[in-house]
């Protein structure tokens, strides 16, 4: 069976209405954190939609359809309920997986800056906080395994861009 989602994890307290001025959806995994499904037609789009310039600093050698619109930042401060210029610690991840093969990518950012040292979603949810359960990895603790697939609602979001011209 595959995985393959792209996701932002953000820390609880997740503000709802937040949530859906953005048009996603945030679900609940345990050490208090929410998962919110993305992709890099809906950073595109809402880079586009709110005019922002800023850029994440992503490695170089992530794939181009690793998100790195700013525009993720303020997403993740959004639904935390903060502001950017806030203490906000967030993370991106990305996995492609098929019968336990391929690859996984992800970054953690704290205050606006990327945590250079952490590379793989087990090292970003240590940085979020998470601790792995005897016989588990961080992955497992938080159940992201369940986690395979995109939701419906970001189907819509490469017609947008074709729409916004981007």
């Amino acid at each position: 069976m595959g995985h393959s989602i792209t996701a932002l994890l953000v820390p609880e307290p997740y503000d709802e209405r937040a949530a859906r001025a953005w048009d996603v959806v945030g679900v609940p995994l345990p050490a208090g954190l929410r998962l919110v499904h993305l992709d890099h037609y809906y950073s595109a789009y809402w880079q586009a939609r709110r005019g922002v310039t800023a850029r994440l600093d992503v490695p170089p050698d992530f794939p181009g359809t690793f998100p790195r619109e700013g525009v993720v930042a303020e997403l993740a401060a959004a639904v935390a309920g903060t502001t950017p210029s806030d203490e906000l610690t967030f993370a991106l991840l990305m996995t492609d997986y098929f019968g336990g093969i391929g690859e996984q990518w992800a970054c953690a950012f704290a205050a606006g800056n990327r945590v250079p040292s952490v590379r793989d979603i087990n090292g970003v949810l240590r940085v979020l906080g998470v601790r792995a359960v005897a016989g588990s990895d961080e992955f497992d603790t938080v159940g992201l395994g369940q986690h395979r697939t995109s939701p419906a609602y970001l189907e819509r979001y490469p017609d947008l861009c074709d729409e916004l011209g981007v």
